[in-house]
């Protein structure tokens, strides 16, 4: 019996860690801001979707993206991206019009990745240049958030608070974490950062990611917060160099790539 009984627990044991192991979830998150996909060149669309399945991305929030403007051509530039990435999903928040179109931020991921829901975050102007948004995508496991904060203090700050405010109202019961890259316009240890880190976990490396080509700024981040999951950074870094394009001309900015494991 006492053998008997020792066989059943160690059984249970092992269905248990199996369990744990289909429960965990492993994702590549990259935040990128694109430029317009035209900083150096006239559209880096198809360079950007290579550099991206090249750091075996499930899931990239994107800033800095026109939306039939007159100045990249009338392209829905997330839209193309989605589609030069094979099909993915993909979610447009624009934060403003602009020449004909809109300009603002998306998230685009893996069509493996089921969307459960969207939804776009309007951001105050208060004293910066224009208006922000954030596009937020729901998915089974987890909620992935783009966003690109103005340049000044008060507005980064007021910015800030709204994000927080929609994910307090939104998403502080869930069971879902919730990642947000975003380029925030300033640098570690600055104010509007300290107030993130006081509800969010930085979990990209803080290496430089702008200007592309002679980097000395760090300003785009990838953040979470667990709502009591386990989030575990399995790897994370700012590539300088990829085989398939050169970065440096792709965008003004760096990419960020956080890998992380969702327990």
């Amino acid at each position: 019996m006492k053998i008997a009984r020792i066989l059943t627990t160690a059984i249970a044991m092992l269905l248990l860690a199996g369990c744990d192991q289909e429960n965990k979830v492993s994702l590549t998150l990259v935040q990128y801001n694109v430029g317009a996909f035209s900083k150096y060149d006239s559209s880096s669309v198809e360079a950007i979707a290579e550099a991206v399945m090249e750091m075996k991305a499930d899931a990239v929030t994107l800033n800095e993206v026109d939306s039939c403007t007159v100045r990249t051509g009338g392209l829905d530039q997330l839209g193309a991206f989605a589609e030069s990435m094979g099909g993915w999903n993909h979610h447009y928040a624009a934060a403003m019009p602009y020449q004909g179109g809109a300009y603002g931020v998306g998230v685009a991921s893996a069509p493996a990745l089921k969307v459960v829901r969207t939804d776009k975050v309007a951001l105050p102007r208060l004293d910066g240049r224009e208006p922000r948004a954030v596009s937020v995508v729901e998915y089974e496991d987890f909620v992935l958030a783009s966003t690109h904060l103005d340049l000044t203090l008060e507005s980064q700050l007021g910015q800030i608070e709204v994000i927080n405010h929609y994910m307090d109202s939104v998403y502080r019961d869930s069971a879902k974490p919730v990642f947000l890259g975003g380029d925030f316009n300033c640098e570690p240890g600055s104010e509007p950062l300290l107030l993130m880190e006081k509800t969010w976990e930085l979990l990209s490396v803080t290496s430089y990611t702008y200007p592309s080509e002679a980097p000395r700024k760090c300003i785009d981040f990838i953040y979470v917060r667990p709502n009591g999951r386990t989030v575990t950074v399995a790897g994370t870094e700012v590539p300088t160099d990829l085989h398939t394009v050169d970065l440096a001309v792709a965008s003004d900015h760096l990419p960020v790539i956080v890998k992380v494991e969702i327990e």
